[in-house]
């Protein structure tokens, strides 16, 4: 057999061929490093949360649930001229309503059957709030019946506000606003919610 020398490119092929390469620990156990995954999660939450434009406002609204009371005795008579305003937001409309019926559109008369006190704004604008959303109520339109109905029960405080399911909530909060005061004169502050039943 002849002895014959290896070319530098066989000794190189050889030497990579046989070099011993040690594993990282993290490959030898088995397990999957997570750290700098978790620090790429942390500073996009971190990112999110200091360039976050939109801003939640928390507003507390006092309203009360209707109660069940016992019956009255025999002597204690029920006041005759009780007002038990009632508003109801419905998606037609806006209805007023109180001992002696439903009020008429322009709050002046009472009207039997389905009467819609203030209908819909014939041209939604949108919300003055600035959420971008329209209005699809006449809101100072209640404000003006409701204080027709307050010059006729100065004393008067309660009232309660109905719903229909589908009613958007802003709607709701919007009109226990418009039921509270019309900026200079309170006119019914105690506002009961009931359930959307007509």
């Amino acid at each position: 057999m002849a002895d014959y020398e290896l070319t530098t490119r066989q000794k190189s092929y050889i030497r990579k061929r046989t070099k011993l390469v040690e594993a990282d620990p993290s490959e030898v156990a088995g397990e999957l490093n997570i750290v700098p995954f978790l620090d790429i999660v942390t500073n996009i939450i971190m990112f999110l949360l200091a360039t976050t434009a939109a801003v939640l406002t928390v507003v507390q609204l006092e309203a009360h649930l209707p109660t069940l009371a016992a019956g009255r005795s025999r002597g204690g008579a029920a006041p005759t001229n009780a007002l038990n305003l009632s508003v109801t937001v419905s998606e037609e409309g806006l209805i007023v309503s109180g001992s002696g019926g439903k009020l008429a559109p322009g709050c002046r008369d009472t009207q039997s059957g389905r009467v819609i006190t203030v209908p819909l704004l014939p041209n939604p604008n949108v919300d003055e709030n600035g959420d971008g959303l329209p209005d699809l109520y006449d809101w100072p339109a209640l404000t003006r019946c409701l204080s027709v109905v307050h010059g006729t029960f100065p004393d008067e405080r309660q009232s309660i506000l109905t719903a229909d399911p589908n009613v958007e909530y802003r709607h709701i909060v919007r009109a226990m606003d418009a039921m509270r005061s019309d900026g200079t004169v309170e006119l019914f502050p105690d506002i009961l919610l009931s359930g959307g039943l007509r």
